[in-house]
């Protein structure tokens, strides 16, 4: 048997979390890191309640970074359960752990027991001692058993230039193995958990009867796979880590946004995978938003549909529409995935759905649209002047991205703006497929005087 040659390897942001107990400085650590005060500082315990996760470059490296609430010492604080469950979340999607104490309190009982579940927990973790003005202190939790400390004092700056290099060495590589040709989709399933995703993505990987490699994917063990596709690939982009934690339902759209966010950088498509058993939620509706809003052309699949009889499709599509208004045109199919019955068409399409995101129009049929686009509704004028739209040529692709030369781009309304969008994917059938418009006061380079 022949052997395949070693794929090209991309690398995705590693998730760093913030976590200590309550009042330790992990918010003043954040806005460090970040360079800008985007979580609340406060001298009481509590202040921080849920998570807020920003991407930042500590050096030469790119991180997703997440400030979290104080575990553990509020016990019955009214807020606790709440700040547990964020914690909860944080360490479900991180890569790595910057653990915080304080230099000036010691080390306690409760950061005993923080060690304790972030050991258990098998990620690398950088103990970092704040409000360590003496660096003297740090050496007093070696105990913690979590390696050697690092004195900061994250208020003042203190040791902080140190420690960042410190942190742009330790920081995971986490490679994404790439195909050694272009594949003809990369396709991201993505829903909330029990679904049906890993159903559907069997039924795929099944449809030949074949063994598929998995591509090495990154330490949270999540995997690329290859599937072979007519006379090319299909690449099906990781959704793993999406953890069930049924008790908390925060927890588990937390997660899911995170990991949904990192394949999404990867796709082309996203799949998004309903239970017809069982509506559609405000966290399938921000998934949705989200597909689009990174680039992503999306397509909607209606899961179990063996379990629905025909009143119960009329309400379930009903109720679907009526949630994804202003989202007219994105497909929708019906599927078994148990069952296989409307698999090998939602694969198809999900195909087809990539090739959109890739589509790239030539510049005479781009500005016979926006001509025709014009004389069909013409923009509202801005404080009683005309506004033209003078020429568009298109600069990007996965998503498209149009640039469009125009005499007063401010005065461009944003209800113009999703006409446009509209008017665009209606013509060149792109349904699904997120546009983007760059708006230029520039003139038209291919025209000499132009001063309309």
């Amino acid at each position: 048997m022949a052997q395949s040659q070693p794929a090209s390897v991309t690398h995705r942001l590693p998730v760093v979390a913030i976590v200590g107990r309550p009042n330790v400085g992990k918010s003043t650590l954040f806005n460090r890191l970040v360079g800008k005060r985007k979580a609340i500082v406060g001298d009481r315990p509590g202040v921080t309640v849920d998570r807020l996760e920003t991407e930042c470059r500590v050096g030469d490296r790119a991180l997703i970074l997440v400030d979290t609430g104080g575990i553990g010492e509020s016990a019955h604080h009214e807020m606790q359960p709440a700040i547990d469950s964020q914690v909860e979340a944080a360490l479900a999607i991180a890569d790595m752990v910057l653990f915080v104490v304080d230099g000036q309190t010691g080390m306690t009982p409760v950061d005993q027991s923080i060690a304790d579940q972030l050991r258990r927990q098998s990620l690398p973790v950088i103990l970092v001692v704040n409000k360590a003005e003496r660096e003297d202190v740090a050496n007093d939790f070696y105990p913690l058993g979590m390696g050697d400390p690092w004195p900061v004092s994250a208020m003042h700056g203190q040791g902080l230039r140190a420690f960042r290099q410190h942190l742009e060495a330790q920081l995971p590589e986490l490679a994404v193995a790439e195909p050694d040709r272009e594949p003809l989709a990369n396709i991201a399933v993505i829903g909330r958990p029990n679904v049906g995703k890993s159903t559907l993505i069997n039924a795929w990987l099944g449809r030949d009867r074949m063994v598929v490699s998995p591509v090495a994917g990154t330490t949270r063990d999540a995997i690329d796979t290859l599937l072979p596709y007519g006379e090319g690939l299909v690449r099906l982009v990781d959704t793993a880590g999406q953890r069930r934690h049924g008790r908390i339902s925060d927890v588990i759209e937390f997660v899911a946004r995170v990991k949904a966010v990192q394949a999404f950088r990867r796709a082309d498509t996203a799949v998004m995978l309903l239970d017809g058993s069982e509506g559609v939620t405000d966290q399938d509706m921000r998934l949705m938003h989200l597909a689009l809003d990174e680039g992503c052309t999306l397509i909607v699949a209606v899961n179990k549909l063996d379990l629905l009889d025909r009143e119960a499709w009329k309400h379930f599509a009903d109720r679907l529409d009526f949630r994804m208004r202003g989202m007219s045109d994105i497909p929708v199919f019906r599927i078994a995935a148990k069952t296989g019955k409307g698999v090998r068409r939602l694969l198809a399409e999900a195909v087809k759905a990539a090739g959109r995101n890739r589509f790239q129009a030539g510049t005479g049929e781009l500005n016979r649209w926006l001509q025709a686009a014009q004389e069909a509704q013409y923009a509202p004028s801005a404080d009683g002047a005309v506004v033209k739209l003078k020429y568009v040529s298109q600069v990007a692709t996965s998503p498209p991205t149009l640039k469009l030369f125009c005499n007063r781009p401010k005065g461009i309304r944003e209800s113009y703006k999703r006409y446009l969008e509209q008017s665009f994917r209606r013509t060149f059938r792109l349904p699904g497929t997120p546009i983007r418009l760059i708006f230029s006061a520039s003139k038209n380079p291919y025209v000499d005087g132009d001063s309309s």
